[in-house]
């Protein structure tokens, strides 16, 4: 709708989705400091009001750029409020329940976004794409005044002042390029999933389109897997076991029959949902409960390079040598990578805390 309106092609509009994700890359960490200074309250309820005023924009927007500019601006305001949003889990859920926070906590955009496309689609459809834009303002209107009054800071575990030191900790710079390199090959799949299976393995696209969403399937039970990863503790094994193990399973694919694509893809999503809580737990507790903020903007940041490089990547590797298996091959060594920067983690679990 929004190509047909603004006259515009499909790789312009594409621009909208990076402009949202862009901010990230910058402000994440950003927001981290800023906690420390202005309290978590402050920057969450700026950045939900930040996401508020900007669909509005979005909704009202005459122009093409116009509408990006919106975007961009929602994506400041959703890097703030995602980084301020995570150090009340650090400061609330500490240590031996810190996996299962995160669980939820990463359940919670997978599930967004499944409500997302089967509402807001529908929405759209049915009158037009603003009227679905109305709707997330309407959304992140409740988001903010729920912040307000419900958004509750432990006076007792205030943010930690920030020096330089914080930033030579080695760990918590390779956690975040090791969850750069497994997102790039998660999103990269699910952007090019169905391209790919309907272009070279002759798959229906209802199928294809199921195929490439399994892989998100795993988010639904992140509550219980990031439980279960408190119980074991070994948040960094728990890691490396589950990257070989879709490593594996991701070079399956072209030598498969297609009748185990689906169980393939909902494997390997069952065992990704035993990374994303592992991966948000550590980057608390490599700084400190007290620096959490921080080490989310740091793993955050580097979320959105994956989000950016991931169907780049793919989609030039699609393009310049139009073989299926080379971008299954691909995908794999991203995983493989984001392994091998894994084991140099010198964390063994829950039990590791910088001092505060």
């Amino acid at each position: 709708m929004i190509v047909q309106e603004f006259k515009i092609g499909f790789t312009v509009a594409s621009s909208l989705m990076l402009l949202v994700a862009l901010p990230g890359l910058f402000i994440s960490i950003l927001g981290g400091l800023l906690t420390g200074r202005y309290g978590i309250k402050k920057l969450l309820t700026t950045g939900l009001l930040i996401c508020f005023l900007s669909s509005l924009l979005c909704f009202i927007s005459g122009t093409f750029l116009f509408l990006q500019f919106s975007r961009f601006l929602f994506g400041v305001g959703g890097a703030i409020a995602v980084v301020a949003a995570s150090i009340l889990l650090y400061q609330w859920f500490e240590k031996g329940n810190l996996g299962m926070a995160m669980g939820f906590f990463g359940f919670c955009m997978p599930f967004g976004t499944v409500v997302a496309f089967n509402s807001l689609g529908i929405m759209a459809s049915i009158h037009s794409w603003r009227a679905s834009i109305l709707i997330t303002a309407i959304v992140n209107l409740i988001a903010l005044v729920t912040a307000i009054l419900l958004t509750k800071e432990r006076r007792d575990i205030r943010p930690a002042k920030i020096t330089l030191r914080t930033f030579r900790n080695v760990d918590i710079w390779i956690l975040g390029i090791a969850w750069a390199l497994f997102n790039m090959a998660v999103l990269g799949y699910s952007t090019w999933g169905k391209t790919v299976f309907t272009r070279y393995y002759d798959l229906s696209l209802e199928f294809s389109d199921l195929l490439a969403g399994m892989i998100m399937m795993g988010a639904f039970i992140q509550p219980l897997s990031g439980y279960i990863s408190d119980i074991i503790g070994k948040r960094k094994l728990l890691i490396i076991i589950s990257q070989a193990s879709i490593f594996v399973l991701i070079l399956l694919f072209p030598k498969l029959p297609s009748t185990y694509y689906l169980a393939l893809a909902l494997l390997i999503g069952l065992i990704a949902s035993f990374i994303v809580p592992n991966i948000f737990a550590l980057s608390g507790e490599l700084l400190g409960v007290k620096k959490g903020a921080l080490g989310f903007g740091i793993t955050n940041t580097f979320l959105n390079l994956g989000i950016i490089l991931g169907p780049l990547s793919l989609g030039y590797v699609l393009d310049s040598t139009d073989n299926s298996s080379l971008f299954f091959l691909s995908m794999a060594i991203f995983v493989l990578l984001g392994l091998i920067f894994s084991s140099l983690l010198k964390a063994r679990g829950s039990l590791y805390f910088e001092k505060d």
